[in-house]
């Protein structure tokens, strides 16, 4: 399944060009999805540099999981991060897996959603994956789109999560993680 030009940080290793392809899909707030994003990193990524070079890319497919309350949440954060700093999207993935705990249902139970967004846009500065200019921009990606008098159209990368969303169940995934 292809990328559409604004996802394309979402193709965290390898090119566009490379024949094969692995999909992974997962959420943020998963304790598995952020295992599983580690071992890419750790593991397969250099395997596939080393022994398979110019031979298999592979795309982190947005999976929010709908019981965790916080996902909608994560998952724009890392599409306003693609939107405004896409050479910074993995790295601030990375760093958002690791810190996932402070995203979970209880941790945010009594944050709102403003609240939450701010958080995730700070993750950038403290993880030092973004700047000071990017986390700014982050954070003004993800205030309410209150355009032409708008009260429920989500923020500006919302169309983009729109997008992610049904990827998953083009394949018939139930959860995070998964690969194809």
């Amino acid at each position: 399944m292809a990328l559409k030009p604004s996802l394309s940080p979402y193709l965290i290793i390898g090119d566009k060009t490379f024949p094969n392809t692995l999909e992974f899909f997962w959420d943020y707030v998963c304790p598995f999805s952020g295992k599983s994003a580690n071992a890419i990193e750790t593991i397969v990524k250099p395997l596939l540099e080393n022994k398979y070079p110019n031979k298999v890319k592979i795309i982190f497919r947005p999976q929010p999981q709908p019981w965790h309350s916080s996902s909608t949440l994560v998952h724009e954060a890392g599409l306003a991060v693609a939107k405004v700093a896409p050479e910074s999207f993995w790295k601030y993935s990375l760093a958002l897996f690791k810190a996932q705990d402070q995203f979970y249902d209880v941790p945010t139970a009594n944050l709102t959603p403003v609240q939450i967004r701010e958080q995730l846009a700070e993750l950038g500065k403290t993880s030092g994956t973004l700047t000071d200019a990017e986390v700014e921009a982050v954070k003004q990606a993800l205030l309410p789109n209150t355009k032409d008098g708008a009260k429920n159209a989500g923020v500006s990368i919302t169309d983009d999560l729109k997008f992610c969303t049904p990827a998953s169940r083009v394949f018939s995934l139930p959860s995070a993680p998964n690969v194809r």
